[in-house]
């Protein structure tokens, strides 16, 4: 997180894309807070292992996530 951001939480949330094969696409920030909290969110999720598909009438299926990540920003310590 960059510098400058006030003492607080800040949720960010980023919308993504889950395919078949649990694999991560067209991740795009749904929240503007800035100091850098989307950039280092959607590092997080692009980083990660593979995601469970979502399932529809017994099949996997591709679909579209959104995931709440939440900053808590302590400047004192």
């Amino acid at each position: 997180i960059e510098n400058g951001a006030p003492d607080g939480r800040y949720t960010v949330v980023i919308q993504f894309v889950v395919d078949k094969e649990g694999n991560v696409s067209d991740i795009r920030p749904l929240t503007k807070i800035g100091y850098g909290m989307e950039e280092e969110a959607m590092r997080v999720i692009r980083k990660a292992t593979k995601w469970e598909p979502a399932i529809q009438n017994g099949y996997k299926v591709k679909a579209y996530r959104s995931q709440p990540i939440t900053f808590e920003v302590l400047n004192g310590y």
